[in-house]
């Protein structure tokens, strides 16, 4: 019923819909815990237009779903954090493995990443230079480009016994568009949100030394272009979702969060949410509120329903009975504060 439901409305006309804008309040912080899942099984319908107004709905996924959990941390509590110098948080999904970020005003960049990535030990690979992934604000039509370079260097006999050392290097060219706004559907909700094209062409060297004699050896060289999507809407802490592409350039891997962000319709500045339970619900919802001064509900373009036309109040219970089926705000107003959420009728 949920899925019927989301593919009704990304049928809806989007000529109401917000367009957004990105800062720093929209990042993650050291603290947040973010949910996430992926599925790799489903043949996926590409990345969808670019521009205005667009729609794109992505509900029609495999069982075959992989949870992520990403841990946002201080670089202070890692490991090897003191090689990453210039970052203030970094993220992990495995408390062994950790890539540094570092978060301002005017930016969102990647230092590089610590783990044990090939199976030959701890590997600390410093961006140098660093990666920009946001320039703030971030609006539809911006644009930048960055380069990053990374160059490691890890025993190699794990590999190969014969093997001294091993040298991995990549240089890289990022080009970052955003090109286009609407609004997503995914399997947990609907955002307003920017697409973000991501264009990357790399260039990568391996260079191999081996026991006798302890000169270094060029293995191998190569270089591809890479194009990813992603969504991104307020709230989010990290992309709403996440498109990626196999080597023949067909989409094989989609990962979206399971954070309510701040869902279709809603205003830009940070809001106080309210929780209500069920949801989704069929005839009524309680409100964790106590006592609210006034009760608000909005359909999904955003326009005032009257509450004593559409629903009956009793304490902090909401009839939701003579409402359609589709998806709601609820608005409380108490002491004049205002607190929104989102929900959904069966």
């Amino acid at each position: 019923m949920k899925l019927l439901l989301l593919l009704s409305i990304a049928c809806v006309s989007p000529l109401l819909w917000g367009q957004i804008s990105l800062d720093q309040t929209d990042m993650p912080s050291v603290g947040d815990y973010i949910p996430r899942k992926s599925d790799t099984m489903t043949v996926l319908p590409g990345p969808g237009g670019s521009g205005p107004n667009q729609v794109w709905n992505f509900t029609t996924l495999s069982n075959y779903v992989i949870t992520e959990n990403t841990s946002v941390v201080s670089v202070a509590s890692t490991p090897n954090g003191n090689q990453f110098g210039n970052s203030n948080m970094a993220m992990t999904n495995d408390n062994a493995s950790y890539l540094y970020f570092n978060k301002s005003a005017q930016s969102f960049s990647t230092q590089g990443f610590s783990g044990d990535l090939l199976g030959t030990g701890v590997i600390n690979a410093v961006f140098n230079p660093d990666l920009t992934l946001h320039q703030f604000p971030r609006t539809f039509g911006s644009s930048f480009s960055d380069t990053y370079v990374i160059d490691v260097t890890v025993p190699g006999a794990a590999i190969n016994p014969l093997l001294s050392q091993i040298n991995f290097k990549r240089t890289s060219v990022v080009h970052d568009t955003t090109d286009a706004w609407g609004q997503l559907t995914t399997p947990h909700g609907t955002y307003d949100v920017l697409r973000i094209h991501t264009m990357e062409v790399f260039s990568d060297s391996i260079w191999a030394q081996p026991i006798f004699p302890p000169t270094w050896n060029l293995v191998s060289t190569s270089t591809d272009t890479t194009h990813s999507y992603s969504w991104v809407g307020k709230g989010g802490k990290l992309a709403i979702a996440e498109m990626s592409f196999d080597t023949l350039g067909l989409p094989k891997i989609f990962k979206w969060t399971e954070l309510p962000g701040i869902g279709v319709g809603l205003e830009e500045t940070a809001l106080s949410r309210i929780s209500v339970y069920p949801n989704p619900c069929s005839t009524h919802v309680f409100i964790e509120e106590f006592n609210p001064e006034e009760i608000s509900v909005f359909n999904m373009f955003g326009q005032k329903v009257a509450v004593e036309k559409m629903a009956m109040l009793s304490g902090t219970r909401l009839t939701l009975e003579a409402l359609a089926k589709g998806v709601y705000f609820i608005e409380t107003t108490k002491d004049q504060i205002k607190k929104k959420t989102q929900i959904i009728k069966e």
